[in-house]
């Protein structure tokens, strides 16, 4: 029985092959999702400080003198920082130089002379007659005569003609008539002193009456 049993070959009479095996494939690493960056913190700048309000300098009333003979207290003084002013001291501008006094006008001298022939001229035109008659009725002349004449400085007339014609005849003889008959006022004292007679020229208007 036993003769009939195949002995075993040894496992290891078998050729042993060697087989390649493929590296494995590391997995590629998972890479974290970026984190998001930080948003910018907005620069912050500060405020303007509100300009303060200056305020005026406190004014300190002038303290009776005291009737005591001990000296005043420190704390009566006022603080240098309540007597200083809020604002500082704007600068003060340089004074100008004072200008000459003038010296005041001298009162002007009354014009004796003007107010005098002023007198004149205003009296022979309130005393002046337009023409009459006929003629002058019918031609009605108007024009300007001036004429001249020379006083005494009683007044009295000395002569007198025409300086400048009218064109007219008739007025003429009425600017004649007017110096004629009027009567004149004396020099004033002032008036003409190293004179003993004086020659005047007035114009004298003649118009129609309407």
């Amino acid at each position: 029985m036993i003769s009939n049993v195949r002995p075993l070959k040894p496992a290891y009479d078998e050729p042993f092959k060697l087989e390649m095996v493929e590296p494995l494939e590391m997995p590629t690493p998972v890479q974290a999702p970026a984190l998001p960056r930080p948003l910018a913190t907005p620069e912050v700048k500060p405020e303007a400080a509100a300009p303060q309000r200056s305020q005026p300098a406190r004014q300190i009333e002038p303290q009776p003198p005291s009737t005591s003979s001990l000296p005043a207290s420190p704390a009566a003084a006022p603080a240098p920082a309540q007597q200083a002013s809020a604002t500082p001291a704007e600068p003060v501008a340089p004074s100008k130089p004072a200008e000459p006094t003038q010296p005041a006008p001298v009162a002007a001298k009354p014009n004796i002379d003007g107010e005098y022939i002023g007198r004149i001229r205003s009296y022979l035109n309130s005393i002046k007659r337009y023409p009459s008659g006929r003629e002058a009725s019918q031609l009605r002349p108007e024009g300007t005569v001036k004429i001249w004449f020379v006083l005494r400085r009683d007044g009295s007339l000395v002569d007198s003609g025409i300086e400048q014609s009218s064109n007219s005849i008739l007025l003429d003889e009425a600017a004649r008539k007017t110096v004629g008959r009027a009567t004149f006022p004396g020099f004033p004292e002032q008036f003409m002193a190293d004179q003993e007679t004086h020659r005047f020229s007035v114009d004298l208007q003649f118009r129609p009456a309407n």
